[in-house]
């Protein structure tokens, strides 16, 4: 693409070429012919400069929270993360990551004045952080296998995948007559979890019942009750492989439950239009129930309780059975509230462990029925979100709350920018704070 300084060239010649033909003035045309060759000459070497740059992303982070950070990587030796991210340890919503882009010029021709348009996804789009989301890079010069090397450093600001946009690149070279433009498509997909705050206690968990006895329903015992398709984070050596010689396609056993008493999560991801209209902002009641359910299936795990996610699986299909950790913050690093049943549906549509805990980002007034009979079967703890007390606003939850307590249900109601860890942990002060509000 021709700049403006191209066009004056450009001017340039044709006007000598003009006062020459009526002067007649031979060191005139030679003037023309000189300017009208640079443009050919910066035309010619203008077109082949780009072709050879490939480019890399490598990223490394530095924990927000790094006891926990250390506790997570001895416990569950971050092979799904690794093998995702490219990296040894685990990468939460919050954490400060250092991304190293690398340049490199395959091609025999030098690369000379490229610029670089660099875009970060996980960055927040706020203005403090405009120099992370579009960063202007500039290499002066970059010969036949040079490398030019670039770090900068992002809050990881939202959790899910993340894909880079293409790098945009371009170049002047060699005389700024010509400008060549490419976008170089490295997507280098980055998965973020969700944060995870480190409970010291949690009343429903904090609690000594017996052993359950074995139950014909999916756990993690010896016992096989049943076959059943596979899903995302199944372990391996649950396979069946003669269905799979059978039926061609992988299908896992189901274990009899023969553990002691396990937690089962419930995440309601109903599809809420107020959600979809605000899913931009990461300041959503959606976004923090993720947290929560990352926080209390951390406790859980840490506490050896077998732990067990029941969601609506039209939204994003949940592994059955316990859960790792690693299984349990991928799931969660991906779903969105794109759920096409109710929380009372859901609760039905499969059996729980002795402890449930219910995070609830919209009350629903037709899940109390279902609450309730789940009330007197299990030991239930149901974390409620306010809408109404975030940034965008939304109907208020504490009638919710309170029709929940009259049913002498455990109810921890969380409210926007607060410390929601002391609100899990505090049975008597949760109650008595909702009461003064």
């Amino acid at each position: 693409m021709p700049t403006k300084r191209a066009l004056a060239f450009l001017i340039v010649s044709v006007l000598l070429y003009l006062f020459a033909n009526q002067t007649q003035v031979g060191w005139i045309y030679i003037m023309s012919a000189i300017v009208a060759g640079v443009l050919a000459a910066s035309w010619w070497l203008n077109r082949r400069t780009l072709r050879g740059i490939t480019a890399s992303r490598v990223f490394s982070a530095q924990k927000q929270n790094t006891d926990i950070a250390k506790k997570n990587q001895r416990s569950s030796g971050n092979s799904a993360s690794s093998a995702f991210n490219g990296l040894d340890q685990d990468l939460h919503e919050g954490d400060e990551i250092n991304i190293q882009l690398t340049l490199r010029n395959t091609n025999r021709s030098t690369a000379s004045l490229v610029r670089a348009a660099e875009s970060c996804p996980f960055a927040a789009p706020s203005a403090e952080t405009l120099r992370a989301t579009s960063l202007q890079l500039f290499v002066p010069s970059l010969l036949q296998n040079q490398t030019a090397q670039f770090n900068y450093t992002v809050i990881a600001d939202r959790r899910g995948v993340h894909r880079f946009p293409p790098l945009k690149i371009s170049t002047r070279a060699p005389f700024g007559l010509f400008e060549r433009k490419r976008d170089l498509d490295q997507p280098t997909p980055i998965l973020i979890y969700p944060e995870v705050k480190k409970l010291r206690r949690l009343s429903l968990l904090d609690r000594q019942p017996a052993a359950q006895i074995v139950t014909q329903r999916a756990g993690i015992g010896t016992e096989i009750i049943g076959v059943r398709a596979y899903r995302v984070g199944d372990s391996p050596r649950h396979i069946h492989w003669r269905s799979v010689a059978r039926t061609n396609h992988l299908v896992s056993k189901e274990f009899a439950d023969e553990t002691h008493p396990g937690l089962t999560l419930v995440l309601d991801v109903f599809n809420q239009k107020s959600e979809i209209n605000i899913q931009k902002s990461k300041h959503t009641p959606f976004e923090y129930a993720v947290k929560i359910a990352a926080s209390i299936g951390d406790y859980a795990l840490r506490r050896a309780y077998p732990l067990h996610l029941l969601v609506d699986e039209s939204s994003l299909a949940a592994p059955s059975g316990a859960l790792n950790r690693i299984a349990l913050l991928e799931y969660l690093a991906r779903v969105q509230a794109e759920g096409k049943r109710s929380l009372a549906d859901v609760i039905h549509t499969r059996a729980t462990q002795t402890f449930v805990a219910v995070i609830m980002p919209y009350p629903d007034s037709t899940a109390l029925e279902s609450l309730s009979a789940l009330s007197r079967r299990a030991e239930v703890m149901v974390v409620l979100l306010d809408p109404e007390s975030f940034p965008n606003g939304g109907v208020t939850a504490r009638s919710f709350a309170d029709q929940l307590r009259a049913l002498e249900i455990d109810v921890r109601l969380i409210r926007y920018n607060e410390d929601w860890t002391h609100s899990l942990q505090d049975k008597k002060q949760n109650a008595e704070y909702a009461a003064v509000r």
